[in-house]
């Protein structure tokens, strides 16, 4: 039997485990999960896509009924204020399918007691001190970028807080653009730890001092500011290390929160190694490749929002048009959905060459319409 080991309980940490456990029920495979709990969970709200919640409805019997992690639906975005021809625009998902907002930590304390996997409860050992056959390194962000590159994107602060109103009457996620940058509003239950924090006001500190960010958030928003947090937008060089040592999560990636793309990106590098690498079908050269190009492919669609500005004509939106991508994958996705009714398909019914990053032919056609005439 082979052994996996799974580095950090947080949320890249649960869903590889949990995916690893699943796939392998059938396989000769034992997966553990190795957590530290003096770690602080995540509180910021979360969004998935439409894969997440099926995983979970499958691997562990979530269903919204009982909801035990206080998520709410989620039927897609709503853009507010970007571009200059519509007011609002509205990137939805398939009227069939349902993708969810959630608090980390609810959704770790969730899948950790799932009973899907061994569980150890212990600090995070050094990855050269585990006995295991393969090992995901789900450990948090880096101590240095010396072996990252950086991901292009306009932004690299965020401004968390709790709104003074409920958020969780509308199923979507709301994206309001600002004269700094944008602001997102996760749909969250009062009860919730995320409820502090699932309102964000993104922006860019070196065009805006923190203080008139916080100035700007507070005059647009009613809220009440819980913490500021600074990051970089980065991917690691080497996802693979000697070919059993495999990162996800923040150790792997971070992009700022547009279309909440983190959490499938880390079941695509799961999948990457335990579907197709484990199973003998590609090489760990191959997995470097396809998780690197598909981070590469979020970078180029979240980018491609801010080229058609927003109502603001302020130096922050300046300079996010500035920043531009070549991708020729990206160009014939987005002349595809020109010519084509790009009716949207669930991602059960996909296969990897039919989208582009997380993004199937409709979402360039959604967006670029949304940005383009006048609806």
């Amino acid at each position: 039997m082979k052994k996996i080991t799974v580095v950090g309980g947080g949320n890249a940490g649960c869903f590889t485990a949990l995916y690893c456990a699943w796939m392998g029920k059938d396989k000769d495979f034992e997966v553990e999960l190795i957590y530290d709990p003096e770690i602080p969970p995540e509180r910021v709200g979360q969004a998935t896509v439409l894969e997440p919640p099926a995983i979970l409805w499958a691997a562990t019997g979530f269903n919204w009924y009982e909801n035990k992690i206080n998520a709410t639906f989620k039927t897609g975005i709503l853009y507010e204020g970007w571009g200059k021809v519509n007011d609002k625009v509205f990137h939805d998902f398939p009227a069939d399918s349902v993708a969810m907002h959630y608090c980390p930590w609810e959704m770790q304390a969730s899948i950790l007691t799932s009973g899907q996997f061994k569980t150890t409860y212990k600090n995070l050992p050094e990855l050269d001190d585990i006995d295991s056959d393969y090992i995901f390194d789900c450990s948090g962000k880096p101590d240095s970028y010396d072996n990252y590159e950086e991901l292009i994107n306009p932004i690299n602060a965020c401004i968390l807080a709790e709104p003074n109103w409920s958020t969780a009457k509308n199923p979507w996620s709301r994206h309001v653009a600002t004269p700094d940058g944008w602001c997102f509003v996760i749909p969250t239950r009062k009860k919730s730890p995320s409820f502090k924090y699932c309102v964000g006001y993104c922006y860019n500190s070196d065009i805006t001092s923190q203080e008139e960010a916080e100035e700007n958030f507070l005059n647009m928003f009613d809220v009440s500011v819980t913490k500021h947090v600074q990051f970089k937008n980065y991917v690691a060089k080497e996802p693979v290390i000697d070919n059993r040592i495999f990162l996800n999560g923040n150790r792997l990636f971070f992009l700022e929160p547009m279309e909440s793309s983190s959490t499938q990106a880390y079941l695509e590098m799961t999948r990457a190694v335990f579907d197709y690498y484990l199973q003998g079908r590609v090489s760990a050269v191959h997995v470097k490749e396809d998780i690197t190009e598909y981070i590469k492919k979020l970078q180029n669609f979240v980018l491609w929002h801010y080229q058609f500005g927003s109502k603001y004509d302020t130096p922050f939106w300046e300079y996010a048009k500035t920043l531009t991508f070549k991708d020729e994958t990206f160009d014939k996705f987005l002349g595809y959905s020109k010519i084509s009714d790009c009716i949207p398909i669930t991602y059960g019914g996909t296969t990897q060459n039919k989208l582009y990053g997380q993004w199937p032919a409709y979402s360039f056609k959604n967006w670029n319409e949304g940005m383009t005439l006048n609806t």
